[in-house]
């Protein structure tokens, strides 16, 4: 027997209670959808901004050692980014964008010099974010420092966001039901009553009630 006969044997009473919760259903979930959707988004911004203020902080603690070429000391500031775990590298470039110094999350990863971009950018990939910005002393561009970051931290984010959506979800199907169960006489005894009224009229043909 297909579904849509087994639907149409049903007693009303189910057809209500199953169309009550596929129209609850299908607009909870659409709700969530657009919920999670635009979580995702908030935490790509949040993060692209937390990284470009990093990426700004560090490039104006390092405009001393790209004025003075002192490649130790721009690797000691650059070294400071081993406080973010989630970010996996950075790197100072001269004008001319050669590499100047760099640190890596994972040493063996070896940088590569790069031609600096004409201004400041931040770019998403499937793995990471990359942040460059530009570094300027005295309105001259004496440098640019690019950081890069992964994305753990927007993937944990929206993994708790969604274990609480679907169990938010979840919650409020067993309350429509619930409702939906407790509520139906006010739908179905007025339709019980006719049917009594019709099935009297047809045995007796009487119309006093």
């Amino acid at each position: 027997m297909s579904l849509t006969s087994r639907y149409k044997n049903l007693p009303i009473k189910y057809k209500l209670r199953s169309i009550i919760m596929l129209a609850v259903v299908a607009a909870l979930t659409l709700a969530c959808t657009a919920v999670l959707v635009y979580d995702r988004v908030a935490a790509r911004e949040l993060l692209r901004e937390d990284l470009e203020v990093i990426a700004d902080i560090f490039g104006a603690n390092s405009t001393a050692a790209l004025s003075f070429e002192d490649r130790s000391t721009a690797q000691e500031i650059l070294a400071g980014l081993r406080a973010k775990p989630n970010i996996l590298a950075g790197s100072l470039f001269t004008p001319a964008g050669a590499l100047f110094a760099s640190y890596r999350r994972v040493p063996e990863a070896q940088p590569v010099a790069i031609p600096l971009p004409e201004s400041n950018r931040s770019v998403f990939s499937d793995d990471r974010l990359v942040v460059f910005r530009t570094i300027h002393l005295g309105g001259q561009q004496i440098g640019a420092i690019q950081i890069e970051s992964d994305l753990a931290q927007i993937g944990a984010r929206s993994s708790r966001f969604a274990a609480i959506v679907a169990t938010s979800l979840l919650g409020a199907c067993l309350l429509a039901l619930a409702l939906s169960v407790g509520l139906q006489g006010i739908i179905l005894d007025p339709i019980a009553h006719l049917g009594t009224v019709a099935k009297a009229v047809s045995q007796d043909g009487g119309y006093s009630m």
